[in-house]
Order: structure tokens, then sequence, then C-alpha cells
């Protein structure tokens, strides 16, 4: 992975982590492109902020949760 060279291993294991909690996170009312949105989002602010890679699994539940709801709550304004 180019942009994680020093922690290619860790930055892996912790994508893998974080696509699989988006799943379980994500519910019926999510559209696909809503989901690829927090896996962009995600995946910028990772390469922007390396130090994310540190996250435990309890940190990187509430990030993503956080980042579901703000993409949901985006489509709701852009909505009204």
């Amino acid at each position: 992975m180019i942009f994680f060279d020093e922690n290619a291993e860790t930055a892996t294991d912790q994508l893998n982590e974080m696509l699989h909690y988006i799943t379980d996170y994500s519910d019926a009312d999510d559209t696909l492109e809503q989901l690829e949105e927090v896996v962009r989002r995600t995946l910028f602010e990772w390469i922007e902020n390396p130090e994310l890679l540190a996250l435990d699994s309890e940190e990187m539940q509430v990030y993503i949760m956080d980042q579901l709801a703000d993409v949901r709550q985006q489509d709701v304004e852009e909505d009204d």
C-alpha cells in the first residue's frame, strides 16, 4: 500500500476491519453511494492522518458510526 509504506500490514488489517464495520453498521436504507462515500472519506482521512491507523476496535467502530451518520445527514440536508 503506497500511502502506508511503513505500516502496510497494519493499514491492510485496519482497512479490512473498517469495511467489516461499514457493513455491520449499515442499514437497509443506506445506498451504495452512501457506503462508497464512507469508504472514500475514511481512506482520505487515513492518508492525511496516518495516526488514525492506531485506532483500536472500539474507537474505529465509533469512527465508522460517526461517518455513516454524517453521510446520512448530508443526504437528508441535500434532499431538503
